[in-house]
């Protein structure tokens, strides 16, 4: 679409917590306006209401000024009250042609039927333990070179911080951030503290004297 201009009015992007819904749509508003002007980011979780809304509207009828579409990004999108999304309906019925609408949801179950069946669903998935892995290696890598403070770390201690954020990237850096905070040594020892978990020779041992 990127590369053909045949762009769509309205997007949902669904997917689990932490999965890059809303980066995504960051980086693909970015590019539909070739780097031009900002996409309008609006928190549905606080903005629900019918009022809220009908602003909404009314901006998304103003031409922009600083790039070819005019792009809103609706972040827990799901949290829109059944009248707002009544209200939305006719706008992603009938479209301004520069107007975009990129939404975001972690429970597609709780949009309207007749708001799915106007807008083109992409659907993220939980990113892999090895890809996880990977980018936290990479994060790790960079702040090693750019911090006047050395930084250590262990394979062990990032494979553990991989499994227990269950596929979500975003849980993953948080969760690295609170155990460098602790120590500049990312060691089994230092997540297993900062988190409250055990090691697995602790459940080793326990296992065993319950035999």
């Amino acid at each position: 679409q990127i590369k053909t201009k045949t762009f769509q009015h309205g997007y949902l992007f669904t997917g689990p917590s932490g999965t890059g819904k809303t980066t995504s749509a960051r980086i693909f508003a970015n590019m539909i306006n070739d780097g031009k002007g900002n996409p309008i980011e609006v928190d549905a979780a606080s903005n629900s209401g019918v009022d809220n809304v009908r602003q909404i509207i009314e901006d998304a009828k103003r031409k922009p000024l600083d790039a070819e579409y005019k792009i809103f990004i609706v972040d827990e999108c799901h949290s829109l009250s059944d009248s707002s999304w009544q209200a939305l309906l006719k706008t992603l019925e009938e479209p301004p042609k520069f107007t975009i609408f990129i939404f975001c949801t972690t429970n597609p179950e709780k949009i309207p039927a007749t708001i799915l069946s106007r807008v083109q669903r992409y659907n993220f998935q939980k990113i892999s333990n090895e890809g996880i892995v990977d980018r936290l290696n990479m994060i790790l890598e960079t702040e090693s070179k750019e911090s006047d403070i050395p930084i250590s770390w262990s394979t062990d201690a990032v494979k553990y911080i991989s499994k227990v954020s269950s596929g979500g990237m975003r849980d993953a850096i948080t969760l690295m951030d609170k155990c460098l905070s602790l120590s500049n040594n990312l060691s089994l020892k230092y997540v297993l503290q900062a988190i409250g978990g055990e090691d697995y020779s602790t459940f080793i041992t326990f296992l065993s004297a319950l035999e």
